[in-house]
């Protein structure tokens, strides 16, 4: 029988392209960050015919969003291009980023290798300024495309999709 136990939430980890599309670079979002929660908005379809009493209930497609915040550290590449989409208020593709989601929790037959999953997102940002010891900014990550699901080798920090 296999272990059961429960997952930290630290072995789910959050990488964001920080290079270009033809050379991505992930770096960790972490240092900075106190939350970055994801909502899977599933979108569904109901709907109850004449012979029975219970509606019937189908997931016809998703609207994922995750809400961030942070406190603002220099030098941390994450955080610098989120507030440039912010500062400069960019819009359409300029506001979009690139995030893997890796499942330290959910190895491969090969050690350091984990299932993991990119996605596309549009960053809508919220406040920025709010607290008086640290600069806190926050907003709203809207998927504008599908997961591209495949594995992340923890090491080098590379995604190879299946």
């Amino acid at each position: 029988m296999a272990e059961t136990g429960i997952v930290n939430r630290s072995d789910r980890r959050h990488y964001m392209n920080t290079g270009t599309a033809n050379a991505p670079v992930w770096t960790l979002i972490g240092e900075g960050f106190t939350e970055f929660m994801e909502s899977k908005n599933a979108v569904s379809y109901q709907r109850r015919y004449i012979h029975e009493s219970v509606k019937r209930t189908d997931v016809t497609g998703y609207a994922p969003t995750v809400d961030y915040e942070f406190e603002v550290f220099t030098g941390n590449a994450v955080i610098e291009k989120l507030r440039r989409i912010t500062d400069r208020e960019l819009t359409g593709s300029s506001a979009w980023v690139e995030i893997c989601t890796a499942d330290l929790f959910d190895e491969t037959d090969s050690a350091g290798v984990c299932r993991a999953s990119v996605r596309t997102y549009s960053v809508i940002p919220d406040e920025c300024g709010e607290g008086t010891d640290t600069l806190l900014y926050t907003g709203t990550l809207k998927a504008i495309s599908a997961p591209v699901n495949g594995t992340f080798v923890v090491s080098t920090g590379t995604f190879a999709a299946d």
